[in-house]
């Protein structure tokens, strides 16, 4: 296994590994007009994934075959996880932890970093949760984000 800076190529799978989630966004909603397009709250998902791979802000685990097994996006700008996914197909724990491993080294430490995770009771959700509290992260609060509830949560510095 290997983390690796995502290039414009590697966008349809990161997309693919986006996709996989979308069970847990339709526990809330089955109406992703807000989710994937632009409105007065979020630019659209497409700018976003470009903007991410321009600002070298995005790394993808791959296998020794580069299928995708996780990509973790982050702001330097705001010190913030943007997009953490793990493929169905891998460990949570393992891939997991390289991508945070290489978000937290690069951002900055001296600082609180953030991130959010979608609110659900599935297991597969729980993995991560645990996941993040392992990592020094601790639940802060809630915030609705296109009609969908997610927990926030913090890494001290």
């Amino acid at each position: 296994m290997n983390i690796r800076l995502i290039t414009e190529e590697d966008i349809p799978k990161w997309k693919k590994l986006s996709f996989e989630h979308d069970c847990y966004i339709k526990e809330f909603n089955s109406d992703f007009t807000g989710w994937y397009t632009k409105n007065e709250q979020s630019q659209t998902y497409n700018k976003y994934i470009e903007s991410k791979v321009r600002q070298k802000e995005v790394y993808m685990a791959v296998d020794i075959s580069d299928n995708c097994l996780g990509v973790i996006a982050f702001s330097k700008k705001r010190n913030y996880i943007t997009f953490f996914g793990i493929s169905e197909n891998a460990n949570v724990k393992i891939i997991g932890n390289k991508l945070l491993f290489q978000a937290i080294k690069l951002l900055d430490n001296n600082k609180n970093i953030g991130t959010k995770l979608i609110c659900s009771n599935s297991d597969w959700i729980k993995q991560y949760r645990d996941l993040l509290e392992e990592n020094g992260f601790r639940e802060t609060g809630m915030l609705i984000k296109n009609q969908i509830p997610f927990i926030t949560f913090v890494k001290n510095q």
